[in-house]
């Protein structure tokens, strides 16, 4: 037994050759499914553990899967869906971050946010995007 878990790590290793392992799609099913578990656990809904169950299979078959190409393909996907809510929460908590700093507000032509510093007085304002100027009070 003692030889078996000193070789235990190179097994492994020559198992996950030519396999993918975790990437960010992975890691967002595995994310859902935890999530689905605490809402099955919180309400009792039943087909939430299915739910989960059939994410976590998922998860583990891409994976150890040797189709890595595919892999990459769905994982990009991914990652182009994700990136436009990444970008809006990283924009809320900077937003937060400087609340105190900067005073935050949108153009009215384009919609851009456009920031500026608190206890300034009135600027004006022209926004990079549309070229609009506006007067603010910071």
């Amino acid at each position: 037994m003692k030889n078996f878990f000193a070789q235990l790590p190179y097994k492994i290793g020559a198992f996950m050759v030519g396999r993918r392992g975790m990437d960010n799609f992975n890691v967002a099913l595995l994310v859902a499914s935890v999530i689905c578990m605490v809402l099955e656990i919180l309400f009792g809904w039943r087909v939430l553990s299915w739910v989960s169950f059939v994410l976590l299979i998922v998860c583990c078959v891409r994976c150890y899967s040797k189709n890595i190409a595919a892999r990459e393909k769905e994982n990009q996907k991914w990652l182009v869906a994700s990136a436009k809510p990444k970008r809006w929460w990283n924009m809320l908590d900077t937003m937060y971050v400087n609340r105190k700093t900067t005073k935050y507000f949108r153009c009215k032509g384009c919609g851009q946010i456009l920031s500026i510093p608190r206890g300034k007085g009135t600027m004006r304002i022209v926004c990079p995007k549309c070229k609009t100027e506006v007067m603010k009070k910071s």
